[in-house]
C-alpha cells in the first residue's frame, strides 16, 4: 500500500488531497457478474469521478454505466471520467468481473481558493442529511 499510495501521489494529488479532506475516495471497485447499482447521483458536483479500466469484460456493450441518459462502457487502460452529481447506473450483465481504479479529483471548473470553502459547506451538508435520518422530527 504504500507503494501504491506514492504512485497516486505523484500522478493524481488532486484525488489524494480530495479524499484526505473527506471529499472523496481513491478505491479499486469490483463490480461482479451480473450486477446492477440502480440510478443514483453523487452528493456534490464538486468533483469529478474518474474510473481507470483494470479488468473489463470482452462484451462492453453488456458491462457499462449510464450517466444522464447516455450510456458508456470501460476499457482497459483508459480512464472514463463524468460528473456523479448526475444520475448515474452501473450494469455488469456479463459472466465477468469488472475491476477499475476509481478516483475522485477535483471539478476543474472550481479555483483552488474556493475548494476548502465549498468542501466544508458540502460535508456539513450532508451530516445534517445523515442527522435528519436519524433524528426524526418532534
Amino acid at each position: 500500500a504504500p507503494f501504491t499510495k506514492q504512485l497516486l501521489r505523484s500522478y493524481v494529488p488532486d484525488a489524494v488531497s480530495l479524499a484526505e479532506q473527506g471529499g472523496g475516495e481513491v478505491i479499486f471497485s469490483k463490480l461482479a457478474p451480473r450486477t446492477h447499482i440502480k440510478a443514483h447521483c453523487g452528493p456534490t458536483n464538486l468533483r469529478l469521478t474518474a474510473h481507470l479500466g483494470l479488468v473489463v469484460p470482452d462484451s462492453s456493450s453488456d458491462c457499462r454505466i449510464r450517466v444522464r441518459d447516455d450510456w458508456h462502457s470501460w476499457s482497459a487502460g483508459k480512464v472514463l471520467l463524468f460528473d456523479d452529481s448526475y444520475e448515474h447506473e452501473v450494469r455488469n450483465d456479463t459472466e465477468e468481473s469488472r475491476v477499475v481504479l476509481l478516483l475522485r479529483v477535483w471539478h476543474p471548473g472550481l479555483m483552488r481558493v474556493q475548494r476548502g470553502f465549498f468542501l466544508s459547506e458540502a460535508i456539513m451538508r450532508k451530516e445534517e442529511e445523515i442527522a435528519k435520518r436519524f433524528n426524526p422530527p418532534r
